[in-house]
């Protein structure tokens, strides 16, 4: 996103941009089409498993943009807002729509991730909440694969020391996108509340 073009403004000088707003922006190539998205960087995601290692970083995204005209500093309109649009967000050329026929299924290896987020920045996690694994292609990951969520829990000895706890199986996810190191994953059964660092695994 550092080198993608960026929201200038508007000419009504407002700070936060929604549908139907008109918003100029700096450098936008005239060869990639009239349809766009809006993005703002986001955080590190990072491996619990693996010291922090950073897997990737999330964008934000904020809505969608058609250009009315281009120039050097090109007229666009705002078609659907998410969220608020501020002067920096980015543009990112809209993709064309895919659509993806698979019938949810089992992986046939054994896999042991981890939830390390949430989209949508929610804290407590339930069904139809879309969270982000440490797993993805480079580990076998494909879309339709169905993952169990289970619990891990610690509990204090009388002894003073921590003891891993059995993991407690508490839902399902079905991975609907999936990146080299990372996959996103919809939650698609809860049977109590889930949260980020539990884990997932081949049913």
């Amino acid at each position: 996103l550092d080198n993608a073009p960026y929201i200038l403004g508007s000419s009504e000088g407002r700070v936060a941009l929604s549908t139907g707003n008109i918003a100029y922006v700096s450098e936008l190539p005239k060869d990639k089409g009239s349809a766009w998205q809006v993005f703002r960087p986001g955080k590190a995601l990072k491996d619990p498993d693996q010291k922090d290692a950073v897997l990737g970083f999330e964008a934000t995204y904020l809505g969608n943009a058609k250009v009315n005209a281009f120039s050097d500093v090109s007229t666009v309109i705002i078609t659907h807002a998410s969220e608020e649009i501020l002067k920096g967000d980015r543009l990112v050329p809209a993709p064309d729509t895919i659509f993806n026929n698979y019938a949810p299924h089992a992986p046939d290896f054994s896999l042991d991730g981890r939830i390390i987020s949430v989209y949508g920045g929610v804290t407590e996690i339930g069904r139809v909440d879309i969270v982000t694994l440490n797993k993805g292609g480079l580990d076998g990951l494909e879309m339709g694969h169905v993952l169990a969520i289970y619990r891990r829990s610690q509990a204090k000895s009388l002894k003073g020391q921590m003891v891993q706890l059995p993991d407690e199986r508490t839902g399902l996810v079905f991975v609907f996108r999936v990146f080299e190191k990372i996959a996103y994953a919809l939650v698609v059964q809860s049977t109590q509340s889930i949260k980020v660092l539990d884990a997932v695994k081949t049913p």
